[in-house]
């Protein structure tokens, strides 16, 4: 479901005084894991305003012009409501164990209505659900019944909702939402440019598990070892996929496998 229960938490702290001989309390761990999933959530807003940018692997983030970052920082910081984009940060950098921030928060909603990750209890509840209810006569009596015997209570809600909208502004998933529909705008334009520029050049299509992982036995990577086991996580990534088959010999490929797989024996170590 997403959350820790007590024995998962009590597991948790165990468990990383034994790897890092440090001893946390559960609100260190949770403030961490908080923290990590705020950092998490900024990049992928970063990334998600992105689109059709280079892609940095040694630094683990996205490479902009300083024309794209005078663009988006004068969008995205708002001064006269106190908010500063967090985005700056990844400039240079992106998050440390990316791949393991994946794992974790991947499945985080754009809205956040509905997004969970451990430690997190999150409600399934929607405000959009509708009880749709059959109309009786008995059912027209009782309301007949309650707005004679009842005046209806006015409501000031103009300073509630003013509020409301100033705290969802602020939130990181309501830039996320908007930042995602940016995204979209964009990406329709230049789909629309580029079917109008390729109409006789083929577009590249990143090719499949099943393709990839052809193509990964054919590199002599047997099943049932560690060289393997590696390889099943990397291919889910498409931007890996793309990387992989782009490589013209089965050698390339393999090499490739070989240095991503020392270099996870190394992270765990």
């Amino acid at each position: 479901m997403g959350v820790f229960t007590r024995t998962g938490w009590k597991n948790l702290v165990t468990k990383y005084e034994e790897k890092t001989g440090l001893k946390l309390t559960k609100k260190q761990l949770k403030n961490k894991l908080d923290n990590m999933k705020k950092e998490y959530t900024w990049f992928m807003e970063f990334k998600n305003a992105t689109t059709g940018l280079g892609w940095n692997e040694a630094k683990q983030t996205v490479e902009c012009s300083k024309d794209w970052w005078d663009e988006h920082l004068a969008r995205c910081n708002n001064p006269d409501k106190g908010i500063k984009c967090n985005h700056v940060r990844f400039r240079k950098q992106g998050p440390k164990h990316l791949d393991d921030l994946h794992m974790l928060f991947d499945k985080i909603h754009v809205s956040g209505t509905s997004a969970s990750c451990p430690g997190d209890i999150s409600s399934n509840d929607s405000s959009d659900d509708v009880l749709e209810i059959e109309r009786t006569p008995e059912n027209d009596e009782v309301k007949v019944a309650v707005s004679k015997g009842s005046k209806p209570v006015k409501r000031k809600r103009k300073a509630s909702c003013t509020a409301a909208k100033e705290k969802e502004e602020k939130s990181p998933f309501f830039r996320l939402y908007k930042n995602t529909c940016l995204k979209i705008e964009t990406a329709a334009e230049k789909i629309s440019t580029s079917v109008e520029a390729s109409s006789t050049h083929p577009t590249s299509q990143v090719p499949s598990i099943a393709e990839t992982m052809k193509m990964v036995k054919d590199c002599g990577v047997k099943e049932k070892t560690a060289l393997m086991h590696t390889t099943t996580f990397l291919i889910v990534k498409p931007q890996f996929r793309e990387v992989f088959c782009m490589l013209e010999t089965n050698e390339g490929r393999s090499d490739l496998l070989e240095r991503e797989h020392a270099k996870e024996m190394m992270r765990h170590m």
